[in-house]
């Protein structure tokens, strides 16, 4: 079983990384936080972020999942939205270690 600051150095690693990406092309939504599940066996890390600007999609996505792989295997599900006018792309990500 990973120790409590494992689990929260992890956290903290996932959101820096996921902001600094999303800073970096630009866009303006930022991760408040990555929800933790504690299994018997396993931990399992859940969060999401949005991508606004669709061209920037494939870009900030190849950065941060190869982020996230070194985590081991990783679930992501992706999904365009359109809200109010708005549209974005929200990513989902889970894995279990």
């Amino acid at each position: 079983m990973i120790s409590i600051e494992e689990k929260e150095k992890i956290k903290s690693e996932i959101v820096e990384k996921v902001n600094s990406v999303l800073e970096k092309y630009n866009e303006s939504f930022r991760m408040d936080k990555v929800t933790v599940l504690n299994r018997a066996e396993t931990v399992k890390f859940m969060g999401s972020y949005r991508v606004y600007e669709r061209r920037n999609y494939g870009s900030v996505s190849r950065e941060i999942n190869s982020f996230l792989n070194k985590y081991g295997d990783v679930e992501i599900k992706s999904k365009k939205i359109r809200d109010s006018g708005m549209k974005f792309t929200t990513v989902s990500f889970n894995f279990e270690l």
